[in-house]
């Protein structure tokens, strides 16, 4: 199974990536990784945020030679900057992980995987400024360190203008 794949909003701000954090995630199994730990901590510029219960966690897996798929879309609650898995979701995400770890135990080369964090992003007062940049972490396990993933990213490596004029504004 493949290790974690982030939405297009994290990858796309590939100027800002931090390739030590990006090695570390390759040794990261969603199917074995607690996902009480999963954290993303999120540093956006002044006039961004994000849409309040729109931040959510995907998980998927599925089996090529038998065609079968498992998905689910769990809540990721939000103190301060950092978002996490919904307390109430664990459950059901550790019965998916659970599935994925059996079929890879049947047949591992046939199962493919992806964990990925989406979110909609939202504008307060006149918006971002032009040369706004963004800080992204990730903590993989409970209480461990904040990894970071983007550094000082360009806000325009992730949204063109027209994108950020066009989003709605934060409740």
């Amino acid at each position: 199974m493949r290790p974690v794949i982030l939405s297009a909003l994290l990858l796309s701000a590939c100027t800002g990536l931090v390739p030590s954090t990006l090695m570390r995630l390759e040794g990261v199994s969603p199917t074995t990784a607690d996902p009480a730990g999963f954290a993303v901590d999120l540093s956006l510029p002044v006039g961004l945020d994000v849409l309040p219960g729109s931040a959510m966690l995907t998980f998927a897996v599925g089996r090529s030679d038998t065609g079968q798929a498992a998905s689910g879309r769990f809540a990721l609650e939000r103190a301060g900057n950092v978002f996490r898995v919904a307390t109430a979701d664990l459950p059901e995400l550790r019965d998916l992980q659970a599935t994925a770890r059996q079929w890879k135990l049947e047949n591992d080369v046939a199962v493919q995987g992806s964990l990925s964090v989406h979110l909609v992003p939202c504008t307060r007062g006149r918006g971002p400024d032009e040369d706004a940049r963004i800080n992204v972490s990730l903590q993989m396990t409970e209480g461990g360190n904040f990894l970071p993933l983007i550094r000082n990213g360009h806000l325009s490596a992730v949204a063109t203008p027209a994108e950020i004029e066009n989003m709605g504004a934060c409740p």
